[in-house]
């Protein structure tokens, strides 16, 4: 018969603005910290919380969002005496934008130190390699995102080459030479083909990811071996290429490619999915299979159907306007760059010119998370929405979430991978 490691005392609470029927439950529990309740709020955030007594201090432990009213999740349960305890927050409402901030945590950046004296420039140097990645320098980033274990891959343009910051805080080379240049297309070890610009990039769970190698006009792809296969030529260098989004079984592929949105796929190759865009920038999919892309030229971000057509969900087309808490098709974005999904439905934006972090709610209010400037890089070690207004960021190049929940910004042009932990902030 197996044991818990420690007490297990479940206190059931509920932190939110609206109500929960029956009441929100633990229904099952395992020894080995599998837990199920019932109850959740269908676009809720769902926080267990730890501590040495009763009496607290309760401690989060770890955050889940909720899209179901039976939510599943697995927690450490540790080898002391340890009471637990589950909340339930609501996203929807007014008070919704206050359970989102309050559900998130530290600020701090996890890649870069900012010492590039040249942002259009190739900034990595030997001694880079295997240390610190808060120590090294990034060459223009475009885009961090993390595998199932928590390693976080950065597009690192200006370098050449695909950096991988591990869960240890170091960092390493995973693609490309750091050198400019047109490598093989044959498999090949990814180390030792040259890359060009890489402005985009695709990471799956188990850590084999794909890079849209821009002036090459590539999309490669590099296996948990290492190894670098080709997989889509567009002809030539793929204009303002950003966006990359790749399903899990390789069957379709989207890239941003200027004013189109392409797909390819095995069976039919490449072609044009959407067109008539500015300058398009990073591109993500909605829960229900929707694909949404940035236009940082035209400051709107769109949803697009199956036969491309497109439909404005943020952005009121100029660099001004409108505010914080109004409808996000009201607000200006300046050069919107970033998006990604919660599960809820909800999404995140970042701006380039604008330096600024963006939630757009599921009713379609827009609300600012994190301010900021060219030059600004502030707010390391604190609670990321303590003094909201005081810049924090740098021009937002793309916004992510990790497997966890964490937040993942690619700053530039000074080059910066900053995350937002998801752990319920304040008692």
């Amino acid at each position: 018969m197996k044991h818990l490691h420690g007490l297990l005392f479940l206190i059931l609470l509920n932190f939110s603005f609206g109500v929960l029927g029956d009441g929100f439950r633990v229904i099952a529990l395992s020894a080995n910290g599998n837990m199920t309740l019932t109850n959740a709020f269908t676009n809720g955030v769902v926080t267990i919380e730890k501590a040495a007594t009763v009496e607290g201090p309760w401690i989060p432990a770890k955050n889940l969002f909720s899209t179901q009213p039976t939510v599943r999740c697995r927690f450490e349960i540790g080898a002391s005496n340890a009471f637990f305890r589950p909340l339930a927050l609501d996203l929807s409402g007014p008070g919704g934008f206050t359970n989102l901030v309050q559900s998130y945590g530290t600020l701090t950046t996890v890649a870069g130190s900012g010492a590039t004296q040249c942002t259009s420039c190739n900034n990595w140097q030997p001694e880079f390699e295997g240390g610190w990645a808060t120590n090294a320098v990034l060459s223009s980033p475009h885009i961090a995102m993390a595998d199932h274990a928590g390693n976080i891959y950065i597009a690192d343009k200006r370098a050449h080459a695909i950096r991988k910051v591990r869960t240890d805080g170091t960092i390493v080379t995973v693609a490309g030479i750091n050198v400019a240049g047109s490598g093989p297309t044959n498999p090949s070890p990814a180390t030792s083909v040259a890359l060009n610009n890489p402005n985009g990039l695709w990471v799956r769970g188990d850590g084999l990811f794909y890079i849209l190698d821009r002036d090459n006009g590539y999309i490669r792809r590099v296996d948990t071996n290492g190894l670098m296969t080709t997989l889509v030529n567009h002809g030539f260098a793929i204009p303002g290429g950003r966006g990359l989004w790749v399903s899990e079984d390789e069957s379709r592929i989207f890239y941003a490619a200027g004013t189109q949105v392409m797909t390819w796929d095995p069976t039919n190759g490449l072609a044009s999915f959407a067109s008539g865009f500015r300058d398009l920038g990073n591109i993500a999919m909605d829960p229900q299979g929707n694909l949404a892309v940035t236009d940082d030229r035209l400051c709107q971000v769109f949803r697009l159907q199956s036969d491309g057509t497109r439909t404005v969900i943020a952005g009121n087309g100029n660099i001004e306007g409108g505010q914080d808490g109004d409808l996000a098709i009201n607000v200006g974005l300046a050069a919107v760059r970033g998006i990604w999904f919660l599960p809820t439905g909800a999404f995140f934006l970042c701006t380039d010119v604008g330096c600024q972090v963006w939630y757009v709610d599921t009713s379609g209010y827009i609300h600012l998370v994190l301010n900021g400037n060219s030059n600004a890089h502030d707010g390391d070690g604190s609670w990321f929405y303590e003094d909201p207004g005081v810049p924090k960021m740098g021009a937002g190049k793309e916004v992510v979430l990790d497997d966890e929940g964490n937040l993942l910004v690619t700053e530039n042009e000074v080059g910066y991978v900053r995350r937002i932990a998801f752990l319920r902030h304040g008692p």
